[in-house]
């Protein structure tokens, strides 16, 4: 008697808790939420290899074409022929080269903008346009080469209010 007892003690322990032995059709037994939870979960995970695969096909068939791009452009090489004064406070927006070495240039500076016709050689300022303390100088353009200075020249700016 006492060892029908103690079996039935022991079936009840075993269907309250799995045992390890029976730990590969535990997921069959689990709760419903924690089956979402694992599919869930390994959906997820095949998606992220897929997308990591994917980009890492993506990238390095961009680095193929960006080194199949760098071989074909052309690189140039400069040579300084020349060097001319300059005045280091002008801090140049616009420059034109008007010909017989002068140059037209427009300077951008907080309350010092200018425009200015400066010798070549010499790097002296032969005229100088100030403008007003609430314009900033930015570009310059040639109009006409036909008339004098300053009516054939355009500077864009903008205003500081």
């Amino acid at each position: 008697m006492a060892s029908k007892a103690l079996r039935k003690r022991l079936n009840k322990r075993s269907d309250s808790k799995p045992s390890p032995s029976n730990s590969s059709t535990m997921p069959a037994s689990w709760p419903p939420h924690l089956n979402n939870y694992r599919k869930t979960s390994v959906i997820f995970s095949v998606l992220l290899i897929l997308s990591v695969f994917g980009l890492l096909g993506v990238s390095s068939n961009m680095w193929r074409n960006l080194k199949h791009d760098a071989v074909s452009t052309p690189v140039y090489s400069i040579e300084v022929v020349n060097e001319f004064p300059h005045d280091p406070q002008a801090f140049t927006q616009g420059l034109l080269y008007a010909g017989n070495d002068i140059l037209f240039e427009s300077t951008g500076l907080n309350r010092r903008s200018s425009v200015r016709q400066v010798a070549l050689r010499t790097g002296k300022v032969e005229v100088l346009h100030e403008m007003d303390d609430s314009d900033f100088g930015e570009g310059l353009t040639l109009i006409d080469e036909r008339s004098a200075f300053p009516s054939n020249l355009v500077e864009e700016n903008w205003l500081h209010i």
